[in-house]
């Protein structure tokens, strides 16, 4: 499966499970997808695997596909063994009774044919197959995960009617791996030891049999498969034991083996092949989906404006974005949970403070466009290190090529930090070569 609708899977399945549980953490993750220059379906995928990636879905996709591969390895396996078992069962008795042979070698086949036409074309609201349906309850038997569980109906919903041509493809190709197997088997065994061919019947006049045995052949004889002379059909109610008609026999019936059986199962699996290829071109996701509307708010891209000096919100942080930006300067310090009466090192470059939801937005927007060379977090050790303050520093710390922490006290919390092992550093580390 191409990468492209891999990716569109997770997609997929994604949506799918936040439909019925609710929207995963994504705040960092959105903020690194907003970055992108590219078209807000491509930010979805992305978010999409991003998350995969966090909560083990991208994992077990890969370990269903490897699975899946596994066990199609062994399907074919099975397929050779199952033709040449039918080919040998077929050529047990000696002499051959010719249209019993044949419908051993083709009942099962044409049975299995027509009921995979009905149900691809009958039945394409369903997917094309109740192996489908099947595939689906067996994976929730053998999967106690909920994401794990919504893989297969996302690939449902995902595909819907296309799925019909991916069945297809693969019981047609099981079908023409078992049909080869045998003509195979066939070839030698004719080729290596002496068969002789009769019919016979109870109702039917040996005319019945003429006509029947002209009528299968006359497709094969098109291509090169000659038909038994009428003597040779009529004489053939007792087996004859001369190479003329043994070979006019073997050829009629791997001709009529060939064309009804082989040639079928193959022109099907290379119809139903390019019909997938080129049906998954065109899959696309719905954009105006409600859904997909409310997270498009979220993906849209970073933009930073510079506000008048009039608006007291935040001017100073506003304008020295654009001045940052502009110089490229990497060295920064910042404060979390940290008194804005504070006053920082004149002698850095201070972002500002994140004690506020909109500070730590703007600021972890910034350091996604731009990130850090060298980034300082002043912590205030009179504040526990709880677990939304550990998360805030690893999603400033993955936006740096090296960061510190400066414990700008020693409060009462001082001890529990220390315990932490984080590698601390004073403001002069900022000017220090990197």
């Amino acid at each position: 499966m191409r990468e492209e609708l891999k990716s569109l899977w997770i997609a997929q399945t994604i949506h799918l499970i936040e439909k019925e549980s609710g929207r995963f953490a994504d705040q960092d993750i959105n903020r690194q997808v907003r970055v992108a220059q590219t078209s807000l379906v491509n930010r979805i995928v992305m978010r999409a695997v991003m998350l995969s990636k966090q909560n083990g879905l991208y994992a077990a996709q890969k370990n269903l596909l490897r699975a899946i591969n596994l066990s199609f390895l062994i399907f074919i396996f099975l397929s050779i063994i199952c033709g040449a078992s039918l080919a040998f069962s077929t050529l047990s008795q000696n002499p051959i009774n010719l249209y019993w042979a044949l419908f051993s070698l083709l009942g099962l086949h044409l049975i299995t044919l027509f009921i995979w036409l009905v149900s691809s074309f009958l039945f394409t609201n369903l997917g094309g197959s109740f192996l489908v349906y099947c595939w689906l309850w067996l994976a929730k038997k053998f999967s106690q995960k909920k994401t794990v569980q919504q893989l297969i109906p996302a690939f449902i919903e995902l595909f819907g009617g296309r799925i019909r041509w991916l069945i297809g493809f693969v019981l047609n190709l099981f079908w023409t791996v078992i049909l080869s197997s045998a003509l195979i088997v066939l070839i030698a065994l004719f080729s290596t030891k002496h068969y002789s061919f009769q019919w016979k019947t109870t109702l039917l006049s040996s005319d019945t049999i003429i006509s029947l045995t002209h009528y299968l052949g006359w497709l094969p004889s098109k291509i090169g498969f000659m038909i038994p002379d009428d003597n040779i059909i009529r004489l053939s109610e007792h087996a004859l034991n001369a190479g003329e008609i043994r070979s006019a026999w073997a050829i009629w019936l791997l001709g009529v083996f060939i064309v009804y059986g082989l040639a079928i199962r193959f022109l099907c699996m290379i119809i139903c092949g390019i019909n997938w290829l080129v049906s998954c071109r065109r899959i696309k996701f719905n954009t105006q989906h409600p859904d997909y509307q409310l997270l498009a708010n979220d993906l849209q891209p970073i933009l930073f404006h510079v506000e008048d000096e009039d608006n007291k919100d935040n001017v100073k942080f506003e304008q020295l974005i654009s001045h940052l930006t502009q110089e490229g300067v990497g060295t920064f310090l910042v404060a979390i949970d940290v008194q804005e009466k504070w006053n920082p090192p004149n002698s850095v470059t201070f972002l500002g403070f994140l004690n506020t939801r909109e500070q730590r937005r703007k600021i972890l927007d910034y350091l996604q466009l731009t990130p850090a060379k060298k980034l300082l977090i002043a912590i205030d050790t009179d504040r526990a290190p709880d677990r939304g303050m550990l998360n805030l520093i690893n999603q400033l710390t993955s936006k740096s090529q090296q960061s510190r922490i400066w414990f700008i006290n020693q409060g009462k919390q001082f001890n529990n930090w220390q315990a932490l092992s984080l590698q601390s550093a004073l403001p002069t580390w900022l000017g220090e070569e990197f």
